[in-house]
């Protein structure tokens, strides 16, 4: 017979037992923490975005800041800033506050709040630990890349070298110094030299995966930059002016152009690109009346003109940039650059028609190996302005892939008209040919698009959330979860 004693440590032993299965069986938000991490390392920021929403950020603030970060990818900046001050609030560990920081004045600078940006990266100064002294090097360059952006170049420099001596991991300091390289050779062609040598040609990939997004890439100028500075002396500026245009570092590019000797033979080029590089610095008025100034001593100038006709069209002057392209006619008849500043001029007027018989006159009349480019502007403008689309739009799309077949921008295109035209099994074929030559996240929208009318769902949401993830703060992002939001 049991006696009561032993029935009373029965009955604990089994709530005991019970208490222990239930704390056994009850989900580890950790485990759900690590699993969203795998897919937000994967690239799968759509997967990974809905696996962070269903963790509690309360019971773990990690989660609040995995959702700040993806929501800063994504450019959705006011959720962004809303999980990151959760995160800090809730208890972070001092590495992942200093994480929280980056994002916060990463999502502050790209929603126009510069000052309150630069405020909260230095705040990562203030680090306690080698964990959280680690993130000094990338804030660091994430301020110069800001500084860049802004044409502050001092400070940018200045934030560069600051980053370097932090010691970043590689590939932040591959950046660093690329950048650096770049704002010396204004000065300092040899030291530009030096520093290009000392970039690693390997990239190795980020010591944490979770601010490997914030890495700028965009470093495929390198040898235009080796380039320019190796040029010979006489021709160097001019070679820097043109490298620095082209990556819109304006005031950079005007300096170089003014040391172009002035009987040299690209004086005159320099001279308009110079004028041309402080209108688009922000001196709208003051570069305007530079290139004015250039027509009135050299009136058969054709640069100069069309430049001062664009600035007249940038400040809704529509009669005086007329009066530029109408002079441009008579100097140089049949040019298809003049349609092309002519469709512009009717375009800022609305005026389609006249602009869509423009683009077809600068094709037609383009030199042969020049049509395919002439006919994607024209096909463009067509998609852009949704202006008949498929009468006139999509033969232009046609003649850009005929020439270029193998152009991931033409091919994009051309599988937008056939799509928006009623032919989404062609559509689907240009949007593969697209994908597979470089055409991103456009192009896989389409190949979405067209596999979702062609009556497979699953192929479509695959491809719609891979157009997502390939570029998570764009149009194209919002575009394909506006599609997917629409399927059963």
């Amino acid at each position: 017979m049991i006696s009561l004693r032993q029935l009373l440590g029965w009955t604990l032993l089994l709530a005991l037992l019970t208490a222990v299965a239930v704390l056994a069986l009850r989900p580890d938000p950790r485990d759900a923490l690590r699993a969203a991490d795998r897919l937000f390392r994967a690239g799968r920021y759509y997967d990974a975005l809905r696996a962070y929403q269903v963790i509690d950020p309360r019971a773990l603030p990690e989660a609040a800041l995995r959702l700040g970060i993806v929501r800063a990818i994504r450019g959705e900046y006011t959720p962004a800033e809303r999980a990151l001050r959760l995160a800090m609030q809730g208890g972070l560990r001092p590495a992942n506050y200093q994480l929280a920081l980056i994002y916060l004045g990463q999502v502050l600078a790209n929603d126009g709040r510069a000052a309150l940006a630069v405020e909260t990266w230095a705040l990562t100064n203030d680090c306690r630990s080698d964990a959280a002294c680690a993130y000094r090097g990338p804030t660091h360059i994430l301020q110069a890349e800001y500084a860049l952006r802004q044409g502050d170049y001092a400070v940018a420099e200045s934030d560069y070298r600051a980053a370097l001596d932090a010691s970043p991991p590689p590939p932040w300091a591959s950046l660093a110094t690329s950048r650096l390289a770049l704002l010396l050779a204004a000065r300092d062609p040899g030291a530009a030299i030096a520093a290009l040598g000392q970039v690693a040609t390997a990239q190795a990939p980020s010591a944490d995966p979770l601010l490997a997004p914030l890495l700028p890439t965009e470093i495929a100028w390198r040898g235009q930059l080796v380039a320019a500075i190796s040029a010979l002396p006489e021709s160097r500026p001019f070679r820097l002016g043109q490298f620095y245009l082209d990556l819109q570092l304006y005031e950079l590019a005007e300096d170089q152009f003014a040391k172009v000797r002035p009987g040299s033979p690209n004086a005159r080029v320099a001279a308009v690109y110079a004028a041309y590089a402080h209108w688009r610095a922000g001196d709208r008025l003051g570069g305007r009346d530079q290139l004015a100034q250039i027509v009135r001593t050299q009136p058969t100038d054709p640069q100069a003109r069309a430049l001062l006709a664009l600035a007249y069209l940038s400040a809704d002057q529509a009669d005086a940039a007329r009066e530029q392209i109408d002079t441009l006619v008579r100097l140089s008849p049949g040019n298809p650059e003049i349609h092309l500043a002519l469709a512009n001029w009717y375009i800022a007027r609305s005026e389609y028609p006249q602009a869509s018989l423009e683009y077809s006159l600068a094709w037609a009349q383009a030199p042969v190996g020049r049509r395919g480019h002439y006919a994607l502007l024209g096909a463009q403008f067509h998609l852009v302005t949704a202006y008949d689309l498929c009468a006139s739009g999509m033969p232009l799309a046609e003649v850009a892939v005929t020439a270029l077949p193998t152009d991931g921008a033409a091919l994009t295109t051309l599988a937008a008209y056939q799509y928006y035209c009623g032919q989404p099994g062609a559509a689907l074929a240009s949007a593969q040919r697209a994908a597979d030559s470089g055409g991103g996240a456009e192009s896989v929208y389409y190949l979405g698009v067209a596999l979702k009318a062609l009556g497979q769902p699953d192929r479509a949401r695959s491809e719609l959330i891979r157009a997502a993830d390939l570029a998570p703060a764009s149009v194209w992002r919002e575009r394909a979860e506006t599609a997917l939001a629409l399927m059963p």
